[in-house]
């Protein structure tokens, strides 16, 4: 906040900026990655908000549709071409007079994974270093990098189709150096959101650029005032998410006048503009029902939003109250929303982006796993007096068994297991008789590992259990007594707990293995199965486990 505050300052004492200088010409690399490597979780919003960004940048930040490239999922090597071919339009375009003149400038944009060393590409990595170093070699007056992902602070930390108008005349025209802005601090991880379909920070960042961070009124949205509704929006979006709070950084090295212009929303050909009677969180939506502007504004200032023509949902919250309305905006249109319009209308999941540092790997929150259970279930001795039995009883059962993790320290589990519980010849009172008996236990419970830490940071993972289900015996016997052959098919049901403890080792963000110990108390059945009233007894188990689904892997 300190760093943020004299940026702040120092942009304040410059003079505001004037249309009146030269022309600038500006050129786009926009870069999306959902995938970083075998070991961290595929991302669900990286390649969307790198088409947002350059979207917004072709429609209201000057850039016209051929200086752009955007990379989607690109190799390491894609993106060093993408670098190459960015400076040799930089210098084509210094060469042969580009922008009359005027300033030249570059906005390097990537949205992906991303560590303390530099961004990753699949299992690739391109470090910080080398992009600055690249960065630096590009002949343009204006150098800016917007780095989206985890650990993107690190960067700062380094030393060393249709006809525009012409963009942005002020008096910041003799502007030179470079600005870098990143989502997050050099030791947190970036955030992405289901609500807003994309990254908190690329989603502030872009509805800044539509006008939402437009403060002066002036239809113009400048550097500084794009990073701190960016940075205010990400950090009060973020506070209270399981991932905590996302402080964006810079690196700001500018000299000249004025402030960079990044957008100008009086380019659109579609304005949406929001009254100063209207107050509240503004939550704007398009047909497609995706969240193209939010912002919170106050009752008695007025915001111009730069949209494109077609039909918006507009909804505002407030403390107590939420308020919706319905728009048509066409080309070339400029809708004024007033209070009139709203009528009455009838909190949020988040995951790190990269799946949070390193060592959260083992962070289970909202996962799932499949597993193949095995081991000994230790039945009671059924043999009573006055008979005679030669029983070859196995112990052994097996089965599935489903988890769904709550909480990183919370689970619901689901179970089938089944078990032989005797095979054998029993005479008694002249009565021979040979029975397999067995059973079904299909076990609901709960799983709690009352240990107090960062289990996301740990592959040892003990708990406490208790289950309660059904219970299905059968008893397949043939009697031979009394000369005749008698053959009897049984099948009984009672109810059962299981109760016990154990741990599990996450050996990969995939794979567990288990180990517990507990008991079996059921109710008797009617009439005893195969001489066992129950199958009470002492149960040791073997787990293979396969984990799979995306997660929340915060707190």
């Amino acid at each position: 906040m300190i760093r943020l505050a004299s940026l702040l300052v120092a942009l304040a004492l410059v003079p505001a900026p004037v249309w009146a200088a030269g022309t600038l010409q500006r050129y786009v690399l926009v870069v999306g990655a959902n995938a970083g490597g075998t070991d961290r979780p595929l991302l669900r919003y990286a390649v969307t908000d790198a088409e947002r960004f350059a979207r917004v940048m072709v429609e209201v930040g000057g850039v016209a549709p051929g200086d752009q490239i955007v990379l989607k999922q690109p190799k390491l090597r894609e993106l060093s071409d993408g670098l190459d071919l960015l400076a040799r339009r930089v210098a084509d375009a210094r060469r042969t007079g580009g922008a009359g003149g005027g300033r030249i400038e570059i906005v390097v944009y990537y949205s992906g994974h991303a560590d303390e060393k530099g961004l990753l590409l699949g299992d690739d990595r391109y470090s910080y270093q080398t992009l600055r170093d690249r960065l630096d070699q590009i002949p343009a007056d204006v150098r800016i990098a917007v780095l989206d992902a985890c650990s993107s602070g690190a960067f700062t930390r380094l030393k060393g189709g249709r006809a525009r108008q012409p963009f942005m005349i002020d008096e910041s025209s003799n502007m030179r150096g470079h600005a870098f802005l990143t989502s997050s601090a050099e030791s947190e991880a970036a955030q992405e959101s289901d609500r807003i379909g994309a990254s908190y920070f690329t989603h502030y960042l872009v509805s800044g650029f539509r006008g939402a961070a437009d403060t002066s009124g002036d239809g113009k949205v400048t550097l500084s005032e794009a990073y701190r509704f960016a940075f205010d929006e990400t950090l009060g979006g973020t506070v209270r998410t399981r991932g905590g709070a996302q402080h964006p950084s810079y690196d700001i090295k500018l000299s000249g006048t004025g402030d960079i212009v990044m957008t100008d929303v009086r380019q659109t050909t579609a304005t949406l503009v929001v009254s100063e009677e209207l107050d509240g969180r503004f939550f704007i939506r398009n047909a497609a029902q995706e969240l193209i502007v939010e912002l919170y504004k106050p009752r008695g200032r007025r915001v111009e939003l730069a949209v494109e023509a077609g039909a918006y949902d507009v909804r505002i919250e407030r403390e107590k109250s939420a308020l919706s309305a319905r728009t048509t905006i066409t080309d070339g249109s400029r809708i004024v929303l007033v209070a009139s319009q709203f009528g009455v209308a009838a909190i949020e999941p988040t995951q790190l982006r990269g799946g949070g540092p390193p060592g959260w790997r083992y962070g289970v929150t909202g996962r799932n796993r499949l597993e193949l259970v095995m081991g000994m279930w230790r039945i009671g001795d059924s043999s009573s007096a006055g008979t005679v039995s030669t029983s070859n009883g196995t112990d052994a059962f097996g089965g599935l068994r489903y988890t769904h993790y709550v909480s990183e320290g919370l689970s619901v589990t689901f179970g089938v297991h089944g078990f032989e519980a005797a095979t054998g010849t029993r005479v008694a009172r002249g009565v021979v008789s040979t029975d397999s008996t067995g059973a079904a236990f299909m076990p609901v419970g709960i799983r709690w590992n009352p240990f107090k830490g960062e289990h996301r940071l740990q592959s040892l993972k003990p708990y406490f259990t208790v289950a309660a289900g059904p219970v299905i015996g059968s008893q397949s016997a043939n009697f031979v007594g009394n000369g005749s052959v008698t053959t009897d098919n049984s099948t009984r049901a009672t109810f059962g707990t299981h109760f016990g403890g154990g741990f599990d080792v996450h050996v990969a963000r995939s794979f567990s293995l288990g180990l517990g110990v507990g008991y079996n108390a059921m109710v008797n059945f009617s009439e005893p199965l195969g001489g066992h009233k129950n199958f009470n007894g002492v149960q040791m188990s073997l787990g293979i486990g396969w984990l799979f689904g995306k997660g929340y892997t915060t707190p």
